[in-house]
């Protein structure tokens, strides 16, 4: 049982999420809460492959974070491990998640995010201290505006 599920259907296809999620470009202005600018130092969305994130909050605190891509199936399924970062001071956490994308009636898309936190200290981090639950809601918002755009 995931520590954290959401879904939600968004009014674009599934390729373009998957195209949203792809391009350096439309991830960073789509990755995090509302507010939240970001700057993709790598981005490479495949089997190992690796994103290196650095997310900028409205009160000028950076937050670097990097995810390795384990399980990618284009325009269906993403699961990655978070990693954390040391960049801002915290121990690392880390943190399984996988999304799902199934196409709906055209040109909708249900997309599920699942969490699964490594420790109980991970996941009261995640979902207390940073709010990972609204974070992720929003992150989900932003990523229907762009893909709705492409």
């Amino acid at each position: 049982m995931p520590d954290l599920e959401l879904t939600r259907v968004m009014a674009a296809s599934p390729d373009a999420i998957w195209a949203a999620w792809t391009d350096p470009a439309s991830i960073a202005q789509w990755w995090g809460p509302a507010g939240f600018t970001s700057t993709v130092r790598e981005l490479n969305v495949a089997d190992g492959g690796r994103f290196d994130v650095v997310m900028h909050a409205p009160d000028g605190t950076d937050f670097a974070n990097v995810y390795i891509f384990e399980d990618v199936e284009p325009a269906r399924r993403i699961t990655y491990v978070h990693q954390g970062s040391e960049e801002w001071g915290l121990a690392p956490s880390r943190s399984v998640v996988l999304i799902e994308v199934e196409a709906q009636d055209a040109p909708r898309t249900r997309v599920t995010a699942r969490s699964y936190y490594a420790s109980d200290e991970d996941r009261r981090r995640h979902l207390e201290d940073f709010q990972a639950a609204d974070g992720a809601r929003q992150l989900l918002e932003r990523l229907e505006e762009v893909a709705r755009s492409r």
